[in-house]
């Protein structure tokens, strides 16, 4: 019964992560492709990527700057919404309150991701960065700012992640903690991440590591969930069950997605 708990909360959890994740993503998209249309920039969006049909010489700093950080600035700005929500909500013992802890993980990563990604790769947020004529020595710093960023954020939200259990729970042990992590959130990750990267095969490099980067916020909610004390819920009487609706709403939505964007949208 315990493992079929575990499997429920983990199946709730993965639904929520790929919804935020396309939420967050598309925002990403739609803003990137606004910013090539202040400069008359033709693009062309489809389920992995945007293709800029924009020859070598027309590229400028202004161009380069604007479009290649226009994504990462808009999902920090939501990435502060995403988290007073999180914050307001987190003693509701709801699955909605999941999302936003998850959109704010994606937010967070699509920022200081993109920045890691970038600096290391060359690729993405990293043509600013060669724009900037950004020396090798720079580059590490962004990216070692990306990389303990990450982790720091993973540190601050643990327990707005372990009050996440209240939806299932009525208090939780500390010894509880690292399978309830395991099975609400890093499995769920780990899914998550293999059924985006189906879906939007195939994907560059670049993509690839800002795919992988949320596992940095999210290792350190093990290390640091020790050091909070048993904590109690609301006495309601709790069920543990998948749900189905949520489930089938994030696999419906996420083959709309792969199906439409098969033909790609010019802009």
């Amino acid at each position: 019964m315990k493992l079929k708990n575990n499997l429920f909360i983990t199946a709730n959890s993965t639904a929520i992560y790929l919804l935020s994740y396309l939420f967050v993503f598309l925002i990403h998209q739609f803003f990137t492709i606004i910013a090539c249309k202040i400069f008359s920039f033709p693009v062309e969006l489809n389920y992995t990527t945007i293709i800029y049909w924009v020859y070598e010489y027309e590229w400028t700093f202004d161009s380069v700057k604007i479009i290649f950080s226009a994504g990462p600035v808009i999902c920090f700005i939501l990435s502060i919404f995403m988290l007073v929500v999180a914050i307001k909500f987190r003693e509701y013992d709801g699955l909605l309150k999941s999302f936003f802890l998850w959109g704010f993980i994606h937010c967070i990563n699509l920022f200081l991701g993109s920045a890691l990604a970038g600096a290391l790769l060359g690729e993405g947020f990293g043509h600013v960065l060669i724009w900037l004529f950004m020396a090798d020595t720079g580059k590490m710093i962004i990216t070692l700012i990306g990389f303990f960023g990450l982790v720091a954020v993973g540190f601050g939200i643990t327990r707005l992640i372990l009050l996440t259990a209240n939806s299932y729970y009525n208090k939780q042990e500390p010894s509880e903690r690292p399978a309830f992590l395991f099975y609400s959130t890093l499995l769920p990750f780990i899914l998550g991440t293999l059924i985006i990267a189906a879906i939007r095969y195939p994907m560059n490099y670049y993509e690839s590591l800002r795919l992988v980067t949320p596992v940095l916020i999210i290792l350190p909610s093990f290390l640091n969930s020790n050091n909070f004390p048993v904590i109690y819920f609301d006495e309601n009487h709790k069920v543990i069950k998948a749900s189905s609706s949520l489930i089938a709403a994030a696999f419906i939505i996420l083959i709309i997605y792969r199906v439409a964007l098969s033909f790609p949208l010019k802009f």
